[in-house]
């Protein structure tokens, strides 16, 4: 039996650094590809994880350098992957960028950068990888309970999630909800950039937040993923509110915690397809 091949993106800290040690310490016999844009960083995060998972890591992990904005970066690691493996088992686009919620950068600054990253960014990985998924492969993408859509705050089971009201208009919902190509995701945030600009965010019926625009249109993305792909297992999720920089360390989950809903998602037979899931359950985004 081959080899399985994993990659997961954005892994030398938080959440991909979690994934990457749960695999690695649960799978037997795979490769687990531990990506990021800075190569020292995710050296040292692979020696870390040797030294730290010892006699328990059950599978190999590799390094190599992923710019997930950069088109080229993501053509010259598919053109490794392919060349060294023909096919992979498994993809977790885990790598995301959040604005500190006292930052200084304008709106449109924001806007440029946060969905660059995170909808943009997840594009060009996929664009590029996904192709080379065998098939009864899966893809994971790491969003967000931000990307809710709806106001969940008169049901009682999803207060948890604290999700704001009324923050879209239901043109915006109605797009992301039946989006059957990228171009109609790509022209939903490109109307969010323009009235960022503008400074007109919510006369145009959008939130403030460019992360919760960025993460509605990566979970609007992986689910035509899944459509698009049907012998694929192509799911999104949300990890929790982890101990992470991105969450300034206020996050109470730990990054093991947080990993779990990603790898059960990547692993479990029961899992499923072409949902929204948060703690091992779907749950509704729009």
């Amino acid at each position: 039996m081959s080899q399985q091949i994993f990659v997961v993106t954005g892994a030398n800290k938080g959440i991909g650094y979690g994934i990457v040690e749960t695999l690695a310490s649960t799978l037997n016999n795979a490769i687990i590809y531990l990506t990021a844009r800075d190569e020292s960083r995710g050296k040292s995060a692979v020696q870390k994880l040797e030294q730290s998972l010892g006699n328990k890591k059950k599978s190999e992990i590799r390094f190599h350098q992923l710019d997930i904005e950069d088109e080229s970066s993501a053509k010259r690691f598919a053109e490794y992957l392919k060349k060294t493996h023909g096919e992979i088992d498994v993809l977790i686009n885990n790598a995301g960028f959040a604005f500190k919620q006292d930052a200084t950068e304008s709106a449109e600054e924001q806007a440029n950068v946060t969905i660059g990253i995170n909808y943009y960014g997840t594009k060009k990985v996929s664009t590029q990888l996904v192709p080379l998924i065998k098939k009864g492969g899966r893809v994971v993408n790491v969003c967000s309970q931000a990307g809710v859509m709806i106001d969940m705050s008169k049901d009682k089971e999803m207060e948890k999630f604290k999700v704001m009201k009324d923050i879209y208009d239901e043109k915006h919902i109605q797009k992301l909800k039946n989006a059957s190509s990228e171009k109609e995701i790509d022209e939903f945030v490109e109307e969010y950039k323009k009235a960022a600009k503008d400074d007109t965010r919510k006369e145009h019926g959008f939130p403030c937040s460019a992360y919760r625009v960025s993460k509605a249109a990566e979970i609007a993305y992986t689910l035509l993923l899944h459509r698009q792909h049907k012998d694929l297992t192509i799911n999104a999720c949300c990890p929790g509110y982890v101990n992470t920089d991105m969450s300034s360390g206020k996050g109470p989950l730990t990054i093991e915690q947080g990993a779990d809903t990603p790898v059960y998602l990547a692993t479990d037979s029961n899992a499923p397809n072409g949902e929204f899931v948060y703690q091992r359950k779907s749950i509704p985004w729009y």
